[in-house]
């Protein structure tokens, strides 16, 4: 008996990017605009952007991204540290129009593959993704197995998602372990400036410390209490593009017990000390 293969159809084809950011901006930082030839996607992840499109600005809330059609005006500044991931691209979808110079707000699957997008290009590049300017991406050539494809699907599959609207005729139920996830972290973010050990959360939660690494190891790929410490040196890498507190002063507002041990952990998890940090956000932002 023969088989005949179905040929399956793609409408929406990425067969490159022009550029991938996530840029970490200080307070009041200003771009004064570009116009070019291809689309380009500006998500905010923390804080609030505002970005010009054409003649008028608009208001990005965390979690909220626009697309930029080809040939449209746009800038962006903040009023506070904040942090964006920016991709532009070549795509000759046409239903990319019903979505262009729209706010759209994430939900987790969005949110999901944009932090793919960012995860696979730290693969494929060797151009560092907070430098401004950056007219080609340089290829790494050491990334992990398909880096390049990956990315390219991760884009297709959030401007798919996008164009569908992400709806769906039956609401999916989150997995128990996955709401149970959201809880903790949540958790955690509302406390990233008190100092919470291990058994805190098991109490607040009334787990056991199996289950909790269990969640984590496997939803998270890392330890409840790494992850903890990740936020606080997110909320640290914030304060210090604020501007407003010295180092100091950060350790004693996010319970560290002290500025050697929050240099510590800062190294620890972000590969280079507060005072490297500090210099490198300024370094890109003056080039």
């Amino acid at each position: 008996m023969e088989y005949i293969k179905t040929p399956l159809e793609s409408r929406v084809k990425i067969d490159g990017v022009y550029t991938v950011h996530y840029f970490e901006y200080t307070k009041d930082f200003a771009y004064s605009g570009e116009i070019h030839n291809f689309w380009e996607i500006v998500y905010a992840d923390k804080k609030r952007l505002y970005i010009t499109a054409g003649a008028k600005e608009i208001c990005l809330e965390v979690g909220q991204l626009y697309i930029h059609k080809p040939n449209e005006f746009h800038n962006l500044r903040c009023e506070h540290a904040a942090n964006s991931v920016i991709v532009s691209f070549d795509c000759d979808c046409p239903e990319l129009m019903s979505i262009a110079g729209m706010v759209i707000t994430c939900g987790s699957d969005e949110r999901r593959l944009i932090g793919g997008i960012v995860r696979e290009s730290l693969e494929a590049f060797s151009t560092p993704l907070g430098m401004p300017y950056t007219r080609v991406m340089e290829k790494s050539g050491s990334g992990s197995f398909c880096c390049e494809q990956m990315l390219r699907l991760y884009i297709e599959q959030l401007l798919i998602l996008l164009v569908r609207g992400n709806r769906r005729a039956v609401p999916v139920k989150k997995a128990e372990n996955g709401c149970l996830l959201a809880e903790i972290c949540e958790y955690l973010e509302r406390n990233v400036q008190s100092r919470l050990h291990f058994e805190d959360i098991m109490h607040k939660f009334n787990l056991s410390a199996s289950v909790i690494k269990k969640i984590f190891r496997e939803q998270m790929d890392c330890g409840v209490m790494e992850y903890f410490a990740r936020l606080k040196v997110d909320a640290a890498k914030q304060m210090i593009r604020e501007g407003n507190y010295n180092f100091t002063e950060i350790a004693a507002a996010l319970s560290f017990n002290t500025s050697q041990y929050f240099t510590t952990v800062f190294r620890r998890v972000s590969g280079m000390t507060p005072t490297e940090y500090s210099l490198s956000v300024r370094t890109n932002l003056s080039e």
